[in-house]
């Protein structure tokens, strides 16, 4: 059980700064794009972004990700 002094206790050393995290998102240029079925269907309307669990586990392990 915690005690109330730990749960009024910062989590991290620099507590003033309150981030907990950095976003990266990269512009993403428009080229083409799936018809609002076939969209609807695959869950996006860009082809790029549709990848199967095999191909989104190879990309993930390219930038450090810990997919196995």
């Amino acid at each position: 059980m915690l005690q109330m002094s730990e749960v009024n206790r910062p989590c991290c050393q620099y507590p003033a700064c309150g981030c907990v995290g950095y976003g990266y998102v990269p512009v993403q240029e428009m080229q083409e794009i799936y018809e609002p079925c076939t969209g609807l269907c695959q869950g996006t309307i860009f082809p790029e972004l549709d990848l199967n669990i095999c191909e989104y586990g190879t990309v993930c392990k390219q930038w450090g990700g810990g997919m196995e």
